[in-house]
């Protein structure tokens, strides 16, 4: 890895299956590692349902997936 911000394809899977296991479903549009916390991620994703854009904070080692807030077009995460 380049960059102490970048994800691995194993990490992302991982994420994945958390988001899953804690019942979202949609499309995973951008994967960040966190920089106040390394097994922390930032993960924007599209609901399957809703299509709404939220941004999530993913914990691996904790289990865990926290809503952030509503993305729109305007916001500048990526």
């Amino acid at each position: 890895m380049n960059n102490e911000t970048e994800v691995s394809q194993r990490e992302m899977l991982k994420i994945i299956g958390l988001f899953r296991k804690n019942g979202f479903k949609g499309e995973y549009e951008t994967f960040t590692r966190s920089k106040e916390d390394a097994n922390e991620y930032l993960v924007v994703v599209t609901d399957e349902n809703t299509h709404i854009k939220g941004l999530f904070k993913a914990n691996p080692s904790k289990d865990m997936v926290s809503f952030q807030h509503v993305l729109n077009e305007s916001d500048p995460v990526a």
